[in-house]
């Protein structure tokens, strides 16, 4: 297989449901509130990305930089940019504010990752989602980056909406683990 550079993956969009689906094909996340990131590690360069593909390194000096020390030569990383309230919930309201400013105060944003998309020159897109997560739980924990975290998944969806729902996150996402990485909408998110 040729190596590949890493760049920028349109992320998945997901469909919108009543009810989380069912059945052991699925794995379910906490939604937080925040802003969708895709962040691409080229060596020691690190690009940061909003979904629409608009680059934002240059306003998160400390986070590129944090990310630069992941232990791996490169990667594409999907997850959510999150500003924290003292109480660790997360406050889109004030992360969009902060957003507007010259100088972020990067102290309170944390990179929440739940996908890994490319790593060391390897595609991983075509793999199963399972594949590719059980991938980014072994870097997050050979990583030494405070700003980021792992997003954890959970087998039964209604369970964890009822968790959502009681710790006010925005909601939750389901995910076909046996499904490759799909750009834009999608129906196995």
């Amino acid at each position: 297989m040729p190596l590949v550079r890493p760049t920028f993956v349109r992320p998945c969009v997901p469909a919108s449901a009543a009810q989380p689906p069912r059945g052991p094909a699925w794995a379910f996340e906490s939604k937080l509130d925040g802003w969708r990131w895709i962040a691409v590690k080229n060596g020691r360069e690190v690009r940061l990305y909003s979904k629409g593909g608009t680059n934002f390194s240059a306003r998160l000096p400390a986070m590129v930089e944090a990310l630069a020390d992941l232990p791996i030569r490169s990667a594409v990383l999907d997850g959510e940019l999150v500003l924290l309230n003292p109480d660790g919930t997360a406050n889109f309201y004030e992360l969009m504010a902060e957003m507007r400013t010259r100088r972020p105060d990067e102290s309170r944003l944390r990179y929440y990752v739940f996908d890994l998309l490319h790593a060391d020159g390897v595609d991983l897109t075509p793999l199963p989602l399972r594949e590719r997560k059980a991938d980014l739980t072994k870097l997050c924990r050979k990583s030494k980056v405070q700003c980021m975290r792992l997003v954890l998944d959970f087998p039964d969806g209604d369970e964890l909406l009822s968790h959502a729902i009681k710790l006010n996150y925005e909601g939750i996402v389901g995910k076909r683990i046996d499904k490759p990485c799909a750009s834009g909408p999608c129906k196995t998110w």
